[in-house]
């Protein structure tokens, strides 16, 4: 299959990223569509279920997701690697909303971060794409390492030249040959120059993290999965993770 979902605009606000994706020609619109891919997400990722989800079948994604449009399952995909990445806090939750141009949607995401949320974001394509083109058993995404690379990613883009360069207590000190000071006055007026400039760089303020703790659930076979898509059982649970309603 050709690539499946192309994310055609993304747009950061003060508070969200949206993003404008279309869903190629030839491919399912809707995951009832095809219920085998659908159980391969949800087998990769069985917290999506539990995911708050209200205006749709019910109020969990559980409800929703043995029929609802991809793009509203690639929504849920992201919001859930962003819980996984405990960087995302309480300001999880999306919304899904078809265009006026055929087969393409907006997704919109609370952005606490727009590296994290992007990044997230592609990754979920990358993921639908696997399951919706047969799946290949060798080429299974790995969730726990996506979602460490999305951690490294964020923090890298926030690191400081400081912060990658370390100096050795016996490296040597190379002399300042390229500029002139003839007096003790000019040696201290260089000085406090560069405390000055100093002075004007702003700290760096460590990102808040945020602990997304969720109970361990059984992962379900394939022929339980796809049964648990086509005919969801009531849910009783409450959603696992923080406000992530669409």
């Amino acid at each position: 299959m050709a690539q499946l979902i192309d994310i055609q605009q993304v747009v950061i606000g003060p508070r969200d990223l949206t993003a404008t994706v279309r869903i190629a020609d030839g491919a399912p619109l809707m995951t009832s569509e095809d219920v085998e891919a659908t159980a391969h997400v949800y087998w990769l990722m069985p917290e999506i279920a539990s995911h708050a989800c209200l205006g749709d079948a019910g109020a969990t994604f559980q409800d929703a997701m043995g029929d609802t449009e991809l793009a509203h399952l690639l929504e849920h995909v992201t919001l859930e690697l962003l819980a996984q990445t405990n960087m995302a806090g309480d300001m999880s939750h999306g919304r899904t909303a078809p265009t006026d141009v055929d087969r393409t949607y907006t997704v919109t995401l609370a952005c606490p971060d727009d590296v994290l949320v992007a990044g997230a974001l592609s990754s979920a394509a990358w993921i639908l794409q696997w399951a919706y083109s047969g799946a290949n058993p060798d080429a299974e995404p790995n969730i726990p390492a996506i979602v460490q690379g999305l951690v490294d990613l964020t923090q890298a883009a926030f690191a400081s030249p400081e912060d990658d360069a370390e100096v050795s207590e016996d490296a040597a000190i190379e002399p300042v040959d390229e500029v002139e000071i003839d007096t003790v006055a000019e040696l201290d007026e260089a000085a406090q120059d560069q405390q000055a400039a100093e002075a004007q760089q702003p700290a760096q303020q460590p990102a808040e993290v945020v602990e997304v703790q969720a109970e361990e659930e059984a992962v379900p076979s394939a022929m339980e999965t796809a049964e648990m898509v086509v005919n969801p059982a009531p849910a009783a649970a409450q959603p696992q993770n923080p406000e992530d309603l669409d």
